[in-house]
């Protein structure tokens, strides 16, 4: 994941379409509010299972990010280890990014 990819994360925060920290994010999902999930590279084994098991079941994109927690921060401005974008646009744009 490069340059691009990262930019448009910092504006989905910007822009307040990005849910951050596990319990906000799982009622996020759950309200159906989600089009993309997230996680840090060093979150722990047991919360990334959690993550997925959560895509899976709602049917939600997934992606693992190729940054920590603290790399993250730089870019959101948070530290995390879990995220979720709230707009499918952007989520699409992110996919894409990801993919390249």
């Amino acid at each position: 994941m490069g340059e691009r990819f990262y930019s448009t994360l910092g504006l989905c925060m910007r822009a307040g379409r990005l849910s951050f920290g596990f319990d906000t994010v799982k009622e996020a999902v759950k309200a159906g509010k989600v089009c993309l999930l997230m996680t840090a590279s060093d979150l722990s084994e047991k919360t990334s299972k959690e993550v997925v098991f959560l895509a899976s079941k709602y049917q939600i994109p997934y992606l693992a990010l190729d940054r920590t927690q603290s790399q993250l921060r730089s870019t959101i401005g948070k530290l995390t280890g879990v995220l979720a974008v709230t707009d499918d646009g952007l989520a699409r744009s992110l996919q894409a990014s990801a993919n390249e």
